[in-house]
């Protein structure tokens, strides 16, 4: 297994990939990757590598995405290591 860090984001060769909500952002937002990609200074190419999970982003290219469409860093990009509360045998509503 590889990583290569080119400073905006790290490439994963061999490894698994973890699912982000970049896309879906991006999408809604009814936005082209160019558009994104000039407004947090990086490639339409690493855009569309880290929509697919083939990038991980550098940790200020994930706040400057997440500044761009304004919400918190978690909801774009999910911690992979957090369970959810079912998962921890927590209860809602309690």
């Amino acid at each position: 297994m590889e990583v290569k860090d080119t400073g905006y984001c790290k490439t994963k060769h061999g490894m698994q990939s973890y699912p982000n909500n970049l896309l879906q952002f991006r999408q809604q937002a009814n936005i082209s990757q160019d558009k994104l990609a000039e407004a947090v200074d990086c490639s339409r190419r690493t855009i569309g590598y880290i929509e697919r999970g083939t990038h991980d982003p550098s940790v200020q290219m994930a706040y400057r995405i997440a500044n761009y469409f304004k919400v918190a860093l978690p909801l774009i990009f999910p911690d992979k290591n957090e369970k959810k509360d079912e998962e921890k045998g927590g209860r809602h509503g309690t």
